[in-house]
């Protein structure tokens, strides 16, 4: 090929500029590449090219359509490299090409285009452009500055503004936008190919490193973003087109679709080759079959079709949570699995290990999602939500399936990331229920229709919200590893506290951290040293699939599991007898029963583990009402849960567990059963150490005034707590949010009172016992009351080396124990006949039959149907300007949907009564006892308060002692790996590894 700076450059025939592309190995040179195809039509939209220096400028005048470029420079170069040569032409750091400025005299027509001369930098004001040898210096045309004002500048400058245009797309009457952007969008329609070497897209399929990335500036965001056009509004009405297709897979009545992925997303993925299409592909299946039909009925899904083995499935659960909770879920998830196949030394992880990981995303009720969710899964690829129909030939579609193998994730931030951020390729599986059925029925779809087909090792379940950390999953994955009879693993569960810690600012986040962080230190690990943790939090848990499935009778964990389905179904109400009652509310903690059935599953020796490794964040309640609907259902689930372990605590002895852990399982037994009975008498317990410890005070203070002080505040406690009782019958805590935290504030007052009284009570009995007016009894058990709690907390963070919830947290969370001992219990006992999750099902669906697919036969005898196709590069063009527009904080509220009257009303409302009856009841008739027997004031001899301290040291004792013996376990676990790694290789590795896997 000649030198373009020879005296005739141009060829015979029209000829094309080769393509620039990049070399990942380094980012700021360019290599011209080979291209063995001539044959090229002008500026072809569909190839991807890097930008042509030749094209015209965005400074021409409006009038001009077209440029005859019948014959263009072929440019290659010898020597030096192509940057070199072309150094005066183009900036490495521009994303803009050159143009020529035409004159308006130029005849368009005229095919004599040898006369023109081409060579050189073009010059403003110029015909054609200066020659190489012309003196006149080279001028590029840049960039037109963005406007101050443009909507994009206006949203992200005033993210907080509260008028009512804040819900709508700011106009721009004021500042003619469009006019000022006109010359440059129709620079960037001419200066660029679909996909150039400049973008992050260039095609290459391993990973980006990072100094590419900052190189190209760029990132995957901004190519997507870039696809959107300045002042672009989306079309409201959409062109809706009808079309008869070829089923794919499937048995007779079946319908199962291959669609392609938007065109704009499909230029910035760095992968398309793949022998399945995968990659540019999405399958979408209309299930009208139930869960525990779905193989029997023929369904089946990608994973299975390719023959691909599948180790890890990861589900994520979802009802109608907003966007930044879902993408901050699956972002970390994405990044989890990047680090799987980031390990490239181990035999189970490596770089197309992805293909060994699913992905599940179920949404309960397609009316209930969240539509920016949609939107998020639209952009990734996974979503298409024109193909859902709720029948096929009269058959109700019970789950939309789209299944996809998307290369992009979006951020918290609603940020698009791919490969430069070593982003793997992850296959997901959206399950897009058509009724709202509640969490439990989201599981029976993983785990009786998508777990058999797909045949995992482990299935890892998080709630949409939580954040795991980057190596979570793999922290959870390798508790199975390493031991075999591992049935279940938790992680530790960590409250979000933003940026800075600032969440901590408000008491009720604060107080739940300090709780958080006390049960990963105290209780998970002493539950973890017997083997059987009570519950595997569903935010991070884990399971090994073979453990969880039934025996040949059908019973076993799932089918114990899934009969709570029936209870709380709200279809099903009106067989809500007295015998099912109380199943109904154990099943609202379904995931103890699930625990409980793994560790007392017949002939088998399976135990539970707390991997501590294993972190995540989750989002906790910031507010009173969202608080106590949650604590609602933990309550009364982890209470009639409980009843029912210890009921068949005997099942242990059916297992094939030693003798020596049956005997611990029974030690842990009879542990749960006294805090089960502390639990119970909470109430009574916190009102009669309220009653005697401020009591002391009453002939400490001069003229009759400690009396008063007692008599108001014991008053003011005794009223909050009946109002408690009132405001916790009948009404809802989203309808009665200032009863609930003005109650809440007053019993604070109350605890910060009995505080103080606390603190002097002490230092007399400390000062009285150096005189000898105390007894050594009351002096002890002061002491063993103060460290076996703020003492006993404080020791055993510092080992777990994690004390900073101790100086950040404790203070809120010992004023607001007696919200948790007394509100939370109140208002959970007396919504015992609620056994709703905080959720309502679909129970009425509006039937449309008129909206279904017809599947027939053609001639040839396959299966088609009528689709109805949009242009989905147009609605993919309108859902990045949705996510565009939510980055401005530009948010439209939903309307509120009234909640349905459960059926069966009357009969739970009368078992609440009896209970909060037998409760309140109980727990008067041990006050009132006490009362008689114990007098304000009389705290030497108080034996009741003795025991209460007593007891409270003697079970914090128990949890340090299981909290410490995990400890030593994990640390001897770690020097004998530590010193079979040393003696490996000290003697070498000669001899084969018993593992299999890493």
């Amino acid at each position: 090929m000649p030198s373009p700076f020879e005296d005739n450059p141009f060829s015979d025939k029209p000829s094309y500029p080769d393509p620039a592309f990049v070399d990942r190995n380094s980012p700021r040179r360019y290599k011209p590449q080979n291209d063995d195809d001539d044959d090229f039509v002008a500026f072809p939209e569909s190839t991807r090219r890097s930008p042509d220096i030749f094209t015209r400028s965005g400074r021409i005048n409006a009038n001009i359509n077209k440029v005859a470029l019948n014959n263009t420079p072929n440019l290659q170069f010898e020597g030096r490299t192509a940057r070199a040569q072309f150094t005066s032409r183009e900036s490495p750091k521009r994303q803009k090409a050159m143009g020529i400025a035409m004159d308006d005299t130029l005849d368009h027509d005229d095919d004599d285009a040898e006369s023109i001369n081409l060579t050189g930098s073009p010059h403003r004001g110029s015909q054609y452009g200066r020659s190489v040898n012309s003196s006149h210096r080279s001028e590029r045309f840049l960039e037109p500055p963005q406007p101050i004002f443009s909507p994009e500048t206006y949203a992200e400058a005033n993210p907080y503004e509260d008028d009512e245009d804040d819900q709508e797309t700011i106009g721009r009457d004021s500042y003619d936008y469009d006019s000022y952007q006109k010359a440059q969008e129709f620079e960037e329609r001419s200066l660029y190919s679909e996909s150039t070497a400049y973008h992050s897209s260039a095609s290459n399929d391993g990973y980006t490193n990072g100094s590419e990335s900052e190189y190209f500036a760029a990132s995957i965001d901004n190519d997507m973003m870039n696809n959107i056009k300045s002042g672009f509004v989306p079309n409201r009405e959409k062109t809706i087109t009808k079309r008869k297709v070829r089923l794919v897979d499937g048995q007779a009545g079946h319908l199962v679709l291959e669609n392609p992925v938007p065109e704009e997303l499909r230029k910035v993925l760095t992968r398309t080759e793949s022998p399945f299409g995968e990659f540019t592909n999405m399958t979408y299946s209309a299930c009208t079959s139930e869960p525990d039909d779905f193989i029997k009925d023929g369904f089946s899904l990608r994973a299975a079709k390719y023959n691909r083995e599948t180790e890890l499935v990861i589900c994520v659960t979802m009802y109608n949570e907003d966007e930044y909770a879902f993408a901050r879920t699956m972002h970390a998830i994405m990044k989890n699995i990047a680090h799987l196949c980031s390990r490239n030394k181990s035999a189970m992880w490596g770089k197309d290990s992805w293909k060994k990981i699913q992905v599940v995303i179920v949404a309960d009720g397609r009316n209930k999602v969240n539509e920016s969710v949609l939107q998020l899964l639209t952009a990734t690829g996974v979503y298409q939500g024109n193909l859902a129909r709720p029948y096929v030939n009269n058959k109700k579609v019970n789950a939309h399936i789209f299944e996809y193998t998307t290369q992009i994730s979006i951020d918290e931030n609603l940020k698009f990331k791919g490969d430069e951020k070593s982003l793997a390729p992850v296959q997901v599986l959206f399950c897009l229920k058509e009724k709202n059925q509640k969490k439990i029925n989201s599981h029976r779809w993983l785990f009786n229709a998508f777990c058999p087909l797909l045949d995992p090792n482990v299935v890892v379940l998080l709630d949409v919200g939580t954040k795991p950390d980057n190596h979570a999953i793999y922290n959870l994955w390798k508790a199975f590893d390493r031991d075999s009879n591992v049935a279940g693993a938790a992680g530790e569960i960590k409250a979000m506290k933003g940026k800075g810690w600032i969440n901590l600012t408000n008491p009720l986040v604060a107080s739940q951290n300090f709780e958080y962080k006390m049960s990963n230190i105290l209780d998970k690990p002493l539950e973890s040293l017997f083997g059987y943790i009570s519950v595997l939090p569903g935010a991070l848990s884990a399971y090994r699939y073979i453990a969880l499935t039934n025996h040949d009778d059908g019973s076993g964990p799932l089918d114990a599991y899934f009969k709570g389905e029936d209870l709380l179904n709200t279809s099903k109400a009106h067989s809500n007898t007295k015998t099912n009652f109380f199943e109904a509310n154990m099943y609202l903690a379904e995931d103890r029963i699930l625990c409980w059935e793994l560790v007392a599953k017949r002939n088998e020796n399976w135990v539970l583990k707390f991997v501590k490794s294993a972190t995540a964040e989750t989002d906790v309640p910031e507010t009173i009402s969202e608080f106590l609907s949650q604590r609602r259902r933990w309550i009364n689930g982890a209470f009639f849960a409980a009843l029912y372990a210890l009921k068949n605590s005997k099942k242990i002895w059916q297992t094939d567990h030693s003798i020596a852990r049956k005997f611990w399982f029974h030690v842990e037994f009879i542990y749960q059963f006294i805090t089960l009975v502390f639990s119970f008498f909470s109430l009574s317990n916190f009102y009669l150490t309220f009653y005697f410890l401020t009591g002391s005070l009453i002939d400490e203070v001069g003229h009759n005034g400690g009396f008063w002080i007692f008599t108001i505040f014991n008053y003011l406690c005794i009223g909050v707590l009946t109002s408690l009782f009132i405001v916790s019958i009948g009404n809802r805590p989203q309808g009665s949010r200032g009863i609930f935290k003005t109650l809440i504030i007053l019993l604070t007052v109350c605890a910060l009172y009995a505080l103080v009284v606390g603190i002097y009570f002490v230092a007399n009995t400390i000062k009285e016992y150096g005189i000898g007016d105390s007894s050594t009894y009351v002096m002890i058990s002061i002491i063993v009351s103060l460290l076996s709690t703020y003492g006993l907390y404080t020791l055993m963070s510092v080992l777990y080396l994690d004390p900073w919830h101790m100086l950040t947290c404790s203070i809120q969370y010992f004023l607001m124990i007696p919200s948790y001992t007394c509100t939370l219990q109140i208002f959970a006992f007396c919504n015992t006949h609620d056994v709703s999750w905080g959720t309502k099902g679909d129970n009425n669906p509006k039937e449309d039959l008129s909206n279904q697919y017809i599947i027939e036969k053609n001639e040839e005898g396959e299966f088609e149907a009528v689709v109805l196709n949009v242009n989905i590069d147009e609605v993919y063009l309108e859902t990045l300007y949705n996510i565009r527009a939510k980055r401005s904080s530009k948010k439209v509220l939903g309307a509120h949907q009234p909640d349905d009257i459960m059926d069966g009303e009357d009969y739970a409302k009368d078992v609440r009564t009896r209970v909060v009856l037998i409760w309140m009841l109980s727990n008067l008739v041990f006050i009132m006892t006490m009362l008689q027997v114990f007098k304000a004031g009389e705290t030497k001899q108080n034996y009741y308060l003795g025991f209460i301290l007593w007891s409270v040291a003697f079970l914090a004792l128990i949890r340090a002692i299981g909290s410490f013996g995990y400890l030593i376990q994990n640390y001897a676990r770690f020097f004998v790996e530590t010193k079979s790694k040393w003696l490996h290789k000290r003697q070498g590795y000669n001899l084969p590894n018993a593992h299999k896997l890493n």
